[in-house]
């Protein structure tokens, strides 16, 4: 900042008689005012009523650019130069008027100062009148000029760090999936087409584990230049991950973006990355996905491409792959979905318990015990069948915290009907693959049982083989101490698996639940019929009871008995409904079941 000369200029006079003319309470110092002038950070300018220039700080000279700056007695209109940002001079900066009806106290406007040989520096200007309002007398005009251009660039810069990568320099996620959305809303012609690429650096982590994050973080830098050379001005290009990509080719058809493509993945399969003197081969999977008036929002238009490019992973190197040619693809895109709406039912107690019965298949064919089925209820109020949101909660590692859900309710169920001295009705209850692994479950199980009072005889597991086999070890500490408690266990898809005979013998279970797409066709086929018949005359050997699954029609439930299977259930039997309001069921209160084998 440029110190203030007194000998440069004597501007202090028409100060020192303004000073004057005050009274005692009304007057400052004037090397009090002249030294707080000096330290502000804007430039300061004192004018009379007529526009003369009575008084200016030292940083007024720096806006200007003009060592001497602006001298006493001098037209303000002659020494300051304002402009717009189009260079237009702006005219005039002081009210034409001096009448106090016309000119208002304060205005504030941006402007630009003429800096000569250099670029105009932007401004804030804001004017001031001082004046006698009592007495109708305007004394002067104060213009306080605020310099703009570093916060204007500090603004500038901290917006396109929010938009942009700092490593990359490629616009950001965010800003891409802006952009992506503006594209959609302009996608109103059924001509018009782009294409949406995304890429994953094969194997990336190898190369930050063995090599080091700088090494990482130079592949990338490298990569980026390399696919630019790709692609065209119009495009827009983007880092959306730590080692994902995006391009959004606009104006494009399928056929040509296809050659995009086939031109990027061969630049990559011949570039090689150098570091410390070892050359590393670089390969990318890439999922591409069309673009037009039909498509969704932008994050959904994301989400496929990214699980086209997941598939391409899948494949191996520098592998492409079109959205909606895999079936595969699509079937987890509707899991994913699945995993919000499965945690909202578990926080909003939407999840619904049903049962089925299994009868006897001997004498009066009474109802054994039922199977509990778990439900969904839909934000309608609709009711959503499990098929729908079970395999995403065991994809995604919720479906321990569904059986967890389970056992607590249908035990708190059965401890309510024990309160009403319904204590005949038996239920089996499904255990995941992923619970039966868990070495705290079986402990959780006991400690609901003792919490709930309900008596261990009354409870079934029901466990498939296939995670059976797969967590041998945790399911026979898991039926031990279930079965050491009093509870008993059934073997459910029973013949489904290739090794259901060799570990039969290792499980001791007391029910085995013969596999339905054996019994469903075994009155037309013979094959699904000598299958069941070997099933259950092995279990009877082996002093096991059989339970037929997807008996669905009358005739199927008599071969069943004259087969000796001892009992059935399906539709053809009853179908799943809700547990029913124990206060207005009291015909269960004398409910009988079928010996206990």
């Amino acid at each position: 900042m440029t110190l203030f000369n007194p000998e440069a200029a004597s501007y202090l006079g028409p100060l020192a008689q303004l000073e004057e003319g005050l009274r005692p309470c009304e007057q400052i110092s004037l090397q009090a005012a002249e030294a707080a002038l000096g330290e502000v950070a804007d430039g300061v300018i004192v004018t009379d009523a007529a526009g003369t220039v009575v008084y200016t700080n030292p940083l007024v000279n720096e806006m200007t650019g003009d060592l001497v700056g602006l001298l006493p007695g001098q037209p303000l209109s002659e020494g300051l130069r304002l402009c717009n940002s189009r260079g237009d001079a702006i005219e005039p900066i002081l009210p034409a008027s001096s009448d106090l009806g016309e000119v208002p106290r304060t205005r504030e406007f941006n402007a630009c100062i003429e800096r000569p040989g250099e670029e105009h520096v932007p401004l804030e200007v804001t004017v001031q009148v001082m004046a006698l309002w009592d007495m109708g007398v305007l004394k002067n005009y104060v213009l306080v000029l605020r310099d703009t251009s570093a916060a204007r660039r500090v603004s500038t810069r901290l917006m396109w760090q929010s938009s942009h990568d700092a490593l990359t320099r490629l616009p950001n996620r965010q800003f891409f999936e802006s952009e992506l959305q503006s594209q959609l809303s302009l996608c109103v012609d059924k001509r018009q087409h782009h294409v949406l690429l995304y890429l994953d650096v094969y194997q990336f982590k190898v190369i930050n584990d063995t090599l080091g994050f700088v090494a990482g973080d130079q592949l990338l830098v490298q990569l980026v230049e390399l696919i630019k050379r790709c692609l065209s001005s119009d495009d827009l290009f983007a880092r959306v991950g730590s080692d994902e990509f995006a391009i959004l080719l606009r104006d494009c058809t399928l056929e040509e973006g296809g050659r995009v493509v086939a031109r990027l993945r061969d630049s990559v399969q011949n570039f090689s990355f150098f570091w410390e003197g070892n050359d590393n081969r670089v390969a990318v999977s890439i999922g591409v996905v069309g673009v037009d008036h039909f498509t969704p929002s932008a994050s959904q238009l994301l989400a496929s491409a990214n699980d086209a490019c997941c598939s391409a992973r899948e494949q191996g190197r520098n592998r492409v792959k079109l959205f909606g040619d895999s079936r595969k693809v699509l079937e987890k895109r509707r899991e994913t979905t699945w995993v919000a709406e499965i945690h909202a039912a578990l926080r909003e107690d939407r999840l619904m318990l049903y049962r089925q019965p299994v009868v006897s298949l001997k004498g009066d064919r009474n109802v054994h015990h039922y199977e509990i089925l778990v439900r969904m209820r839909g934000r309608d109020g609709g009711v959503i069948s499990p098929g729908l949101f079970l395999p995403a909660a065991e994809r995604y590692g919720l479906i321990e915290e569904v059986d967890r859900w389970v056992i607590r309710r249908v035990f708190d169920y059965m401890a309510q009907e024990q309160r009403l001295g319904m204590v005949g009705i038996n239920y089996a209850v499904n255990i995941s693959g992923i619970s039966l692994g868990d070495e705290t479950f079986a402990d959780f199980v006991l400690q609901s049982l003792s919490d709930a009072g309900v008596t261990p005889s009354r409870v079934q597991f029901e466990i498939t083989e296939t995670s059976a086999i797969n967590n041998l070890e945790r399911a026979l500490i898991f039926i031990h101490k279930l079965r050491a408690a009093g509870c008993s266990f059934a073997l459910d898809d029973f013949g489904r698996g290739v090794s259901s005979l060799a570990y039969l013998r290792q499980l001791p279970v007391d029910f085995l639940k013969i596999d339905g797409s054996f019994v469903r066709n075994m009155l037309e086929d013979e094959i699904d019929s000598a299958m069941v018949s070997t099933i259950d005359h092995l279990a009877k050997r082996m002093g096991i009871s059989t339970i037929a699954e997807y008996v669905e029609s009358p005739e199927l439930m008599e071969k069943l008995s004259q087969m000796g299977v001892d009992y059935a259930q399906g539709f053809g039997i009853s179908a799943a409904t809700g547990l029913p309001e124990l206060d207005s069921y009291p015909g269960m209160l004398h409910h009988s079941r079928g010996p206990k084998p």
